[in-house]
């Protein structure tokens, strides 16, 4: 029961400290800003039939284009990733640009620092892929093979937005008619445990994924109280019930029940496939993409944690591993931010939490060390009694650019 408590915990926090800020389309959260990035393209219109673009962020912000006299100019923010849209002139998508490796966004967020424009020069049209001359990977966007191969596999998740962008399937584009449906995943990773009282986790790579949940983020005019979600083949999903939801000033984040290996303890992903989730009258279907890429390349902060001489909690230290050993490249192309939370019995940090006794907030993903800003919260030595104040869990919960969340966790076992 511990467990399901910490999780649900994990996914409050995250999500209402996510939100505290005013959301909507074409309006981003602070964390997430940057500078204008001036992004231009010439486009035969004549015979790719574009007439226009729309380019769409990570975070529901949007802007469009018109494609005038074979030449596009548009301005987005360097902060997040942003994926371009190709319509014609009844404003239908056309197909979406694609760059090499896999890529299918632009990750303005790795930019090379002082860059202010990018010229994609002449970009052409082969079915539904809009190929650049100029492609900025390897100049303007410099990364290694490492990222490269991490981005290609987690912007998955805006590519699924961008190749379907009319989800609800009613003719119109959702971004246009003010809406937003977005399908993701929070994966909760197990890489190991506190034994007794050491300070150090000890690694177990036999669960290291122990199960996930789905979310639907949607902005609209209404919701349901419920949807339902069904899944391919293999899913343990048949016209599920979502189990909750978190409400915000403008939308709505509806979530699947936890779902694990109730077997053995082998690493749970999602199946690849499509999922059709009811939503009031609606039918809205999602083509998850293959997520093996992420049982031996997942990453995720290894700590080690230091006390005060009383046995407090004074301050956590990581590193950042993956299963097949310690991370060699710099994760800010893949990570957006982390997070440490901590659950047990005793001193809270924030009295006016409904639960858990710490929550650092969103911090750099450079960060790799966070001293505590309580050190009341005791640690618990020595054996366990009924009026021992200790800590049971320890949290570090990141998410990636491009939707997904990673809640790492490290229980204590005795």
């Amino acid at each position: 029961m511990k467990k399901m408590n910490f999780i649900t915990l994990l996914i409050a926090l995250l999500f209402l400290a996510g939100c505290k800020k005013e959301k909507d389309l074409n309006k981003d959260d602070e964390d997430i800003s940057g500078t204008p990035v001036m992004i231009a393209g010439d486009v035969n219109s004549s015979v790719t039939q574009a007439t226009k673009v729309l380019a769409i962020s990570s975070t529901d912000q949007f802007k469009t284009a018109d494609i005038t006299n074979n030449h596009f100019s548009i301005e987005l923010d360097n902060g997040k990733p942003w994926g371009l849209i190709f319509l014609n002139s009844a404003e239908q998508p056309l197909g979406i640009l694609s760059l090499d490796s896999g890529i299918e966004t632009l990750p303005l967020h790795y930019i090379t620092t002082g860059t202010t424009a990018i010229d994609l020069q002449t970009i052409t049209r082969s079915g539904n892929i809009f190929t650049p001359s100029h492609n900025p990977i390897g100049s303007e966007i410099v990364m290694t093979s490492e990222q490269k191969k991490a981005v290609a596999s987690i912007d998955d998740y805006l590519a699924l937005l961008l190749k379907n962008p009319d989800v609800n399937g009613n003719g119109q584009l959702d971004v246009l008619e003010g809406k937003w449906f977005s399908l993701n995943v929070i994966y909760f990773i197990k890489p190991g445990s506190f034994e007794s009282t050491n300070l150090t986790p000890t690694y177990d790579p036999n669960n290291l994924i122990e199960g996930y949940r789905l979310f639907l983020t949607v902005k609209d005019q209404s919701y349901p109280e419920t949807i339902y979600y069904t899944g391919p083949s293999g899913s343990p999903l048949l016209n599920t019930a979502s189990e909750l939801y978190m409400s915000f000033s403008n939308h709505r984040v509806f979530q699947t029940q936890y779902l694990y290996n109730v077997v053995n303890n082998n690493s749970y992903i999602p199946v690849t496939g499509v999922y059709t989730i009811q939503y009031g009258s609606q039918t809205l279907n999602f083509n998850l993409p293959d997520q093996s890429y992420v049982l031996n390349n997942v990453a995720y902060p290894w700590p080690t944690l230091t006390l005060n001489g009383n046995g407090t909690m004074n301050k956590i230290n990581w590193t950042y591993q993956y299963p097949g050993g310690s991370v060699n490249y710099d994760l800010s192309a893949i990570m957006r931010n982390i997070r440490v939370q901590m659950e047990g019995i005793g001193n809270k940090c924030d009295q006016n939490a409904a639960s858990g006794l710490y929550d650092s907030g969103r911090l750099p993903i450079t960060t790799t060390s966070h001293s505590f800003s309580c050190q009341n919260i005791d640690w618990g030595t020595g054996t366990p009694r009924p009026d021992w104040k200790y800590i049971d869990h320890v949290g570090m919960t990141y998410e990636d650019h491009y939707g997904a969340v990673y809640a790492v966790m490290y229980e204590r076992s005795y």
